[in-house]
């Protein structure tokens, strides 16, 4: 399915039509506005060519339709004598010859298809005198020359240049929430780098930063599985987007009547809001897609972290949702007041908005954290599927209505484009990375380490990367999982460390005290960690995975088992606490592995770390890397005391601290709630940085 929607971008790009850009910015919907309103003035009117059986102007026609068609109008006379007389006394002396000519050769007939008789000059020679009255109702065809009422002239003319500059503003609207959407936070990064600008964001940050906007939800679901609380900084950016978004659906309206395609203000007003609407949320779908990227460019651009940008894709995708949903409504409210509802629901292009409007509604209710954890698997490709049938069918929705006029499927294109190139990207690693095998081993009722040989990636700290299994479950070759990135050389040289002193002929009981003994000495033998790190070289990454109720619950004792990487990405940015005095090191259970290799970056470490008594097989399993740490608090079945920890660093006086969490909800939102209210007080400067991977 995700090629289907690959597929789809593919083929909508490669689709041919006149519109290169948006209305307003590229596109001109009616210039000459007066030979537009001399058409409209004159188009209605009868011919000896004409037809009875026709449907009705409406505004989403753009001015399309009637009882003619462009080969009549092409060859009848007086039509032609009469349009151009129109547009010869109507259009001033602003409006250049050649714009006249122009729009004469591609709308005089209704169609840029078909060529009248005459060039607008031919037409003008024909007129022999002033025409001196008008089309009355007894004239059953146009058999003269005629004038048109002024009024009806004006009226159309303003119709179409009110329209126009709606239009024009739908799209000004839509390019600046994209911008804003898009150009925050690489805005609001540039300014923490900026000199002197350190120590206000020291001030800010456990005001903004850190600390949940509900309690001491974050990680944690709220109750009920209500969602996750987002950070203060978070809902500040959410709450910026959706009063922008409803300012730009709200303002910048004006209104004309009498209007040539509304009835009344109150319709005519309502068609721009319905457009509007639709527009923003056309303008939205790109931004919505681009923030659940792994390969989101903003991940490169700012100081963000790829949490924050999963918790912005979900708010941003309801706002996108709601605007769907004001659209539709609008749209049917507008439709049944002007009384052509029962025709409008006939036509193809509002069944396939329909879709596009009804799989929007189902997104929102299917991404819900209920159903992600009651099978992120089922609701990633219900996922997927549904944002096929959104796009599809908001692109047939503009194509039936439109045909590519106007510009408005250039947001599907940015869309498109968007999400083949995170995709292309993510096979580019994969195949860059190549087939690897791994060697997985238990080490713990329910956690295995997979060594993954001969992949040389930085051992920087922060890394997570996505690992394919596909000869676990041939049915589900797709599958992935994020986990965090172990370098093996910083393993094995410290196992073979133990294992020096296992040889020795020291050995420790499996409940002594590790931090007093220095660890719990791997019974592993020499030859099969040789085997398992990658041979002597040691290249290669290692990855703890406690199993779950998923694919990760087929992984066994295996010496060979097929293994695709999609990576490394960053989780989190680390400059911040890497440069602090201080760095504590706070990991919950196989969380450990997200927080060990920054004690090779930082030569002033504590690893605190706690594990239940059915994990101390990991606990053994560490020993080696965790030996090299002269200060570390490791519990096998008791948890730490997180609160003492801290307060322990800062009675130290350091004048920086660093903290780095990994683990549990709980054990990161109590981290993040102790740490946000030690940096509002006391003299030390507190750097945060939790490493809980959203989804």
């Amino acid at each position: 399915m995700r090629g289907v929607l690959t597929a789809v971008g593919l083929a909508a790009l490669a689709l041919p039509g006149p519109a290169q850009a948006l209305i307003g910015y590229g596109i001109t919907m009616y210039d000459p506005s007066c030979g537009f309103g001399c058409y409209d003035s004159v188009s209605g009117y009868m011919l000896e060519c004409s037809v009875m059986d026709h449907g009705p102007v409406g505004a989403h026609s753009h001015g399309a339709g009637g009882p003619t068609s462009p080969e009549c109008r092409a060859s009848d006379t007086y039509f032609l004598t009469t349009l151009a007389y129109c547009m010869n006394t109507t259009c001033d002396a602003s409006t250049p010859r050649w714009k006249l000519e122009k729009f004469w050769s591609e709308q005089a007939t209704g169609s840029k298809t078909v060529a009248s008789k005459w060039s607008y000059a031919e037409a003008l020679a024909q007129i022999k005198e002033p025409p001196t009255d008008e089309y009355g109702e007894d004239d059953h065809h146009l058999t003269r020359t005629v004038l048109l009422d002024a009024e009806t002239v004006k009226a159309n003319t303003l119709t179409r240049e009110y329209f126009e500059y709606a239009e024009m503003i739908h799209s000004r609207y839509g390019l600046v929430l994209l911008i804003v959407g898009f150009g925050t936070p690489v805005v609001i990064s540039i300014f923490t780098r900026l000199p002197y600008m350190s120590s206000l964001a020291d001030k800010l940050k456990p005001y903004l930063v850190y600390p949940s906007l509900i309690g001491t939800y974050h990680v944690r679901p709220l109750p009920y599985l209500l969602g996750n609380a987002a950070t203060v900084g978070q809902s500040l950016y959410v709450i910026m987007f959706a009063a922008l978004n409803i300012a730009m659906a709200a303002a910048g309206y004006k209104s004309v009547q009498p209007n040539a395609w509304f009835g009344n203000q109150w319709q005519e007003v309502m068609g721009y809001f319905s457009a509007r609407t639709g527009v923003l949320a056309f303008a939205l779908t790109p931004l919505v897609i681009l923030l659940s990227g792994r390969n989101n460019i903003l991940l490169w651009a700012t100081n963000w972290s790829h949490s924050t940008f999963m918790v912005l894709h979900r708010w941003v995708a309801r706002i996108y949702a709601a605007q769907v949903i004001v659209h539709s409504i609008a749209e049917l409210v507008l439709y049944i007041d002007m009384g052509s509802y029962e025709a409008e629901f006939k036509t193809e292009y509002w069944a396939w908005g329909i879709v596009a409007t009804v799989f929007a509604c189902a997104m929102l209710v299917f991404s819900s954290l209920f159903f992600r954890r009651w099978s992120y698997e089922v609701f990633l490709i219900g996922h997927i599927i549904m944002a096929v049938f959104v796009i599809a069918g908001s692109w047939y929705h503009v194509e039936f209505l439109f045909s590519r006029k106007w510009g408005y499927e250039f947001w599907l294109y940015a869309a498109c484009a968007v999400w083949f190139f995170d995709r292309v990207i993510r096979v580019f690693r994969i195949l860059k990375n190549g087939p690897r095998r791994a060697v997985v081993t238990e080490v713990a009722e329910d956690i295995v380490r997979v060594d993954v040989k001969g992949i040389r990636w930085t051992a920087a700290p922060g890394l997570h990367t996505y690992a394919y299994f596909p000869a676990l479950s041939p049915w589900r070759p797709w599958e992935n999982h994020p986990f965090s990135i172990l370098p093996t050389a910083l393993l094995q040289s410290k196992r073979e460390a133990s294992l020096s002193g296992a040889a020795s002929g020291s050995d420790t009981p499996s409940n002594a005290d590790v931090e007093k003994s220095g660890g719990i000495t791997s019974t592993s033998t020499p030859e099969r960690d040789h085997q398992a790190l990658g041979g002597a070289s040691g290249t290669g990454i290692t990855l703890y995975v406690r199993k779950s109720k998923g694919l990760t619950k087929l992984l066994a004792n295996h010496n060979s088992l097929l293994t695709l990487l999609d990576g490394p990405y960053p989780d989190n940015p680390t400059d911040g606490v890497l440069k602090s005095d201080r760095l504590l090191l706070i990991a919950g259970g196989v969380g450990i592995t997200g927080v060990l290799p920054y004690i090779a970056r930082h030569t002033n470490v504590k690893v605190c770390w706690s594990v239940r008594a059915l994990a101390e097989g990991l606990v053994r399993d560490l020993e080696g890397p965790l030996s090299r740490v002269a200060e570390k608090d490791v519990r096998v079945g008791s948890r730490l005391d997180v609160a003492a920890l801290l307060a322990e660093e800062e009675r130290t006086g350091w004048n920086r601290v660093g903290v780095v969490v990994c683990g549990p909800g709980g054990l990161c939102d109590d981290t993040r709630t102790l740490v946000t209210a030690k940096a509002r007080t006391g003299p030390t400067v507190w750097e945060l940085e939790v490493d809980a991977f959203s989804w």
